[in-house]
């Protein structure tokens, strides 16, 4: 039987991984706060879109690469997330699944749609919550 506080931590660290989500997507949107946005992810973080026709990046340098030239490319993004699961958690790891529509404008060519199932690992580091895996699969052709 779990304790109350056990019951409680949980809601906490559920709400902190969702809130984490959201910023992520903000910092991505708003393409101006590139440290937010890194410090959504562990040091040994990964982004994996490869399912998407995208490489793969890990680690904060490799990040900050290509997230320069995500910035430098676009003039406009959004991203929207919708049913934000919590597959598992434990006392310094999660995973989590959302479902998520991002819709682009690039400085040069046409208008940028995806709709995508974000697949997650967290780490917490240092008693915060960071991504430490985000795995987009395609939801819908392109």
């Amino acid at each position: 039987m779990t304790t109350i506080e056990q019951r409680l931590q949980a809601i906490e660290d559920r709400q902190a991984l969702q809130d984490l989500l959201s910023t992520y997507l903000t910092a991505l949107d708003k393409m101006s706060d590139l440290e937010l946005l890194l410090d959504c992810f562990t040091e040994d973080g990964v982004f994996d879109m490869t399912d998407l026709g995208y490489p793969r990046f890990e680690g904060k340098a490799l990040l900050r690469e290509f997230f320069i030239g995500v910035f430098a490319a676009m003039d406009n993004s959004a991203h929207y997330a919708a049913n934000f699961k919590v597959n598992s958690l434990e006392q310094n790891l999660a995973s989590a699944q959302t479902h998520a529509i991002g819709i682009g404008l690039p400085v040069d060519g046409d208008r940028v749609e995806f709709y995508v199932q974000y697949l997650l690992d967290f780490e917490r580091v240092d008693s915060i919550w960071k991504i430490k895996s985000l795995r987009g699969q395609p939801l819908m052709p392109s």
